[in-house]
C-alpha cells in the first residue's frame, strides 16, 4: 500500500508549486492532496490545473479554516479515498528529496509501534527542529505561559518595552531550532506540526490529524495531549529526512513586527487555553 501525502495551499502557489515538484519524484504512485484553505486567488485551481493528471488531488475549502481544520479536510479526503499505510500531513514549505522516505517511514513505524511520527526536520541553515519538546509542559506551567502571553500582549498593544519585548521573541524563536547534528529516534515526545505522519492503525481510527479547536500555533502540544490520552505513541524518525524552508523565514524575518507579534501571541493565547481546558474536560473526537 503506498502512502499518502496532505499539503496545507494558502495563497503561496510557487511555495506549493516547489513542493510538489520535488514531491512527485520520490513518491510515484502515491496519492497526493492539496487543500486549498480558502486561497479565494485561483490558486487552488491553478494546481488542479498544474498537477490533476500526474496523481494530485486539490480539496478546496470555501474559507481559510486554519491550520488544524485545513488540514484534517485533507486528512479526511485521504481516509475516505485511500487504503494506505500512512498518510503524511506537511507544510507547503517543506521540501522531501528521499528517494526511499516512504520506505523509511513505514519501516520505522511498524517495527516501533509508533503510530504518529515526525522526520528530522531541517532549516536551510542547517538547524533541526524534531522534536518540538521532548517533554510537554506542566498544567501550571502552562498556566504560567498564559500569564506571560496575556501580560505581553498588552504591553504590545500600549507600546510599552516594545523593542525589548520584540528582540526577547526573536531569541526565545531561535533557541527552539537546535545545530547539533547528533539527531536520533526519540520516542513520546512533542512532534514539530510542520511534517507529521499518521499510521494506518491512526487513520483508521480518528477522523483528524490535528485536534481542531485552534485557529493557529499550538497545534503541537494539544496533538501530544491527544495521543497520550487515547495510547497513541508518539516519535521522532531520525532516518527520514525532510527540509522546512519556513523554518528560519517564519521565526526570524518579520519577527520584528509588532502586528505579527499581537497576532501570533493572540492566538498562542487561544492555544494555550484550549491546552489547559483539555487537560481537564479531554477532546472526545
Amino acid at each position: 500500500m503506498p502512502t499518502a501525502f496532505v499539503i496545507l495551499h494558502y495563497r503561496t502557489l510557487d511555495v506549493t508549486v516547489e513542493c510538489l515538484a520535488h514531491l512527485l519524484k520520490v513518491a510515484e504512485g502515491c496519492p497526493i492532496v492539496v487543500v486549498d484553505n480558502g486561497s479565494g486567488d485561483g490558486s487552488g485551481a491553478k494546481i488542479l490545473e498544474m498537477y490533476g493528471g500526474k496523481g494530485v488531488h486539490v480539496v478546496s475549502n470555501d474559507a481559510n479554516l486554519g491550520f488544524a481544520k485545513g488540514n484534517n479536510a485533507g486528512f479526511r479526503y485521504v481516509k475516505d479515498n485511500f487504503n494506505v499505510d500512512c498518510v503524511v500531513v506537511m507544510n507547503n514549505d517543506v521540501i522531501i528529496d528521499q528517494p526511499d522516505f516512504c520506505t523509511i517511514v513505514v519501516s520505522y513505524m511498524k517495527d516501533n509501534g509508533v503510530d504518529v511520527c515526525g522526520p528530522d526536520i531541517t532549516t536551510p541553515d542547517g538547524r533541526h527542529q524534531n522534536p518540538l519538546l521532548l517533554n510537554a509542559p506542566s498544567t501550571p506551567r502552562l498556566l504560567k505561559q498564559l500569564a506571560i502571553d496575556a501580560a505581553r500582549l498588552v504591553m504590545l498593544k500600549l507600546r510599552i518595552m516594545e523593542k525589548r519585548i520584540l528582540s526577547t521573541y526573536t531569541a526565545v524563536s531561535k533557541s527552539f531550532h537546535r545545530e547539533d547534528s547528533n539527531v536520533r529516534d526519540i520516542d513520546d515526545c512533542v512532534l514539530h506540526g510542520s511534517c507529521v505522519i499518521y499510521s494506518s492503525d491512526y487513520l483508521s481510527k480518528e477522523s483528524f490529524a490535528f485536534v481542531p479547536v485552534t485557529f493557529l500555533y499550538g497545534e503541537e502540544l494539544l496533538s501530544y495531549d491527544y495521543c497520550k490520552t487515547h495510547g497513541y505513541k508518539t516519535g521522532v524518525c531520525a532516518a527520514a529526512k525532510v527540509l522546512h524552508l519556513g523554518g528560519v523565514t517564519t521565526t526570524m524575518k518579520g519577527s520584528l513586527s509588532r502586528e505579527k507579534q499581537i497576532f501570533v501571541t493572540t492566538q498562542m493565547l487561544k492555544s494555550k487555553w484550549q491546552a489547559v481546558k483539555l487537560r481537564f474536560f479531554p477532546f472526545k473526537g
